[in-house]
């Protein structure tokens, strides 16, 4: 599942539509990484593909993806203006 923050889009001057169908699709795929076993990791600037075996051994990489994929902790907070900030 996805979630749009339009105020957000509003204030970033972005079109609702076209974030909701970016989200809608990394949704559906990370979903179906999931589903898969495998997670998808970002850090450094780069994202990639990841496989867990077995709890003794570090994740195999499957594939490196494009982007500008962030692997920060997610964290957000509302502003003076009530939008939604995170880190980036």
């Amino acid at each position: 599942m996805y979630y749009v923050n339009e105020k957000e889009c509003e204030r970033a001057n972005l079109d609702i539509k076209k974030i909701a169908s970016i989200a809608r699709r990394l949704s559906k795929a990370a979903k179906e990484a999931s589903d898969m076993g495998i997670t998808v990791f970002g850090g450094s600037g780069t994202g990639s593909l990841r496989f867990r075996e077995s709890e003794d051994k570090k994740a195999l990489i499957l594939a490196y993806i494009d982007g500008d994929v962030d692997g920060g902790d997610g964290a957000c907070l509302e502003d003076e203006d009530g939008l939604l900030r995170g880190e980036c």
